[in-house]
């Protein structure tokens, strides 16, 4: 099971606090449910191993909801301080694949349950509310990604180390190395800016989407340097290109209908998606390979070309929603003569 590096027990200590504080008391039923706290609970406390000073495995930090006790076991202690060989090997090989487990199949899960939450905060909150409890999550999100981040260090330094031995070099005092690896490569991230740890994150850049379209329909999302200002260290916003670039307005219409998609088929061959009815119907009437409905694509499509997009479909049921209510907000809003 893979070993955690001096620094994971504190980052939990804080991290298990946010994850309590950032969930309101109220209102957020439909956002939390019981699989998600219980997410919440073991992704926190993963986070909670991260920083004090002793190495765990993934399967210790598991063995915690049995006997805190058990999990202060150091696998990589039984290793000594004498060379490293092939055999011996395959269990750095199997901490290393154990961390990455670990990380795709609890950790991640945890973005998408903090981006829902802070969506909900965003559309039902009342103003002053919201914007503590988004800048709460907003932290959250960003404990989440540092500590992916390490966990990706754990993983990457263990096959490291694995791959040297089985190429024949000589590795003594195994535990000592890796944990001196481990402080220099978080040492090194925690001096990087706000920009250069989150600027070019996929799962942030998404996160900030889902937020700023809840807070203004119809707008395209301003460049990540707006979202995301200026430190010491940074380039000037005009040499970040990266960063600089802007969002993408989400169109949730289908092409052929005009209105919101239902039941989102997405083409895998030219991205584009469509309400599975209309499409279906599109293509089979004509049957074969057609040229995809949407403006300006030249793309052709067939149905095998189409599949399910179960992310997309919330997002779009959740746009209808935002919709009806500005409806009837303004319907509320006019005065009858």
């Amino acid at each position: 099971m893979p070993v955690a590096g001096p620094s994971r027990r504190n980052r939990r200590d804080a991290s298990e606090d946010g994850i309590e504080e950032a969930m309101p008391t109220q209102g957020t039923d439909d956002v939390v449910n019981d699989d998600e706290e219980e997410q919440s609970r073991r992704g926190a406390k993963v986070k909670k191993e991260k920083s004090k000073g002793s190495r765990k495995t993934a399967q210790a930090v598991e063995a915690e909801d049995n006997d805190d006790d058990d999990a202060d076991a150091d696998p990589l202690a039984d290793f000594g301080d004498q060379p490293i060989d092939r055999a011996q090997a395959q269990k750095i090989h199997g901490f290393s694949q154990d961390w990455d487990m670990m990380r795709k199949t609890k950790h991640v899960q945890m973005y998408g349950l903090v981006k829902d939450a802070a969506t909900a905060f965003a559309e039902f909150a009342e103003p002053d509310p919201a914007s503590k409890l988004l800048i709460e999550m907003d932290t959250l999100m960003r404990d989440l990604m540092d500590t992916e981040t390490e966990m990706l260090y754990h993983n990457k330094i263990l096959h490291d180390l694995h791959q040297q031995i089985v190429r024949g070099e000589e590795i003594s005092n195994i535990a000592d190395r890796y944990d001196d690896e481990i402080r220099t490569k978080v040492a090194e991230y925690k001096k990087g800016t706000s920009r250069q740890k989150y600027g070019k994150s996929d799962q942030y850049a998404s996160y900030k989407q889902a937020v700023f379209e809840v807070e203004n329909p119809g707008v395209g999302m301003p460049p990540m340097a707006d979202l995301i200002p200026r430190e010491d260290g940074d380039e000037s916003d005009d040499d970040d290109d990266d960063v600089q670039v802007g969002g993408v307005t989400q169109d949730y219409k289908c092409p052929l209908t005009l209105t919101i998609l239902v039941e989102p088929l997405t083409s895998k061959t030219c991205g584009h998606s469509y309400s599975a009815a209309s499409i279906r119907e599109y293509i089979g009437v004509r049957g074969g390979r057609q040229q995809c409905p949407a403006a300006g694509c030249h793309k052709s499509i067939s149905l095998g070309d189409l599949e399910p997009n179960k992310e997309l479909a919330k997002k779009a049921k959740d746009a209808a929603r935002r919709e009806r209510m500005r409806e009837e907000d303004s319907d509320e809003g006019e005065v009858i003569e």
